[in-house]
């Protein structure tokens, strides 16, 4: 069921305010993504931890996340950078870019990943996927003046549980 146009702005404002960036990883954490902290609207989430790119310091934020299925890696996850709709590259991208290791926490299994960009037929299968389970997405990447980047989150090494 599609929400009207203003509820997507509106989760878009909230999901990329400081006090969700601050509060969600804290939340997700202590709850180990369970309940309404790891799904939200329908859509699984997951704690992401990059190493800021200026700062060397670990950044943890939560992201609507789907499954990667049939790709190259089994256990992948696919995040798509759209802030809301904002002109803004989120800096979990940005950090990314520049260091695609990071540490990928569903719910109570915590593994490392490599991080790439997809483009092409690739980016479009995933964006549909995406859309179809919160259509918000399509409105961020028509409101936003920058390109809306997908990155596939590939477990590397063993997982584990924290």
């Amino acid at each position: 069921m599609a929400l009207p146009t203003a509820a997507y702005r509106l989760i878009g404002r909230l999901s990329t305010s400081r006090f969700d960036r601050r509060l969600h990883p804290l939340l997700y954490r202590l709850t180990g993504g369970r309940g309404i902290v790891g799904r939200v609207l329908g859509c699984e989430m997951v704690l992401l931890t990059t190493t800021g790119r200026a700062s060397g310091k670990s950044r943890s934020v939560t992201l609507f996340a789907f499954p990667v299925d049939g790709g190259s890696v089994p256990g992948s996850w696919a995040v798509i950078g759209s802030r809301g709709g904002s002109k803004i590259i989120p800096g979990w991208y940005r950090n990314l870019v520049a260091s695609p290791r990071a540490t990928v926490q569903h719910r109570d299994r915590s593994f490392a990943a490599r991080a790439r960009e997809v483009s092409g037929e690739e980016y479009e299968g995933i964006f549909e996927r995406a859309a179809h389970a919160y259509p918000g997405y399509r409105l961020y990447r028509a409101e936003s003046p920058v390109h809306v980047p997908i990155v596939v989150l590939e477990p590397v090494g063993q997982s584990s549980v924290p």
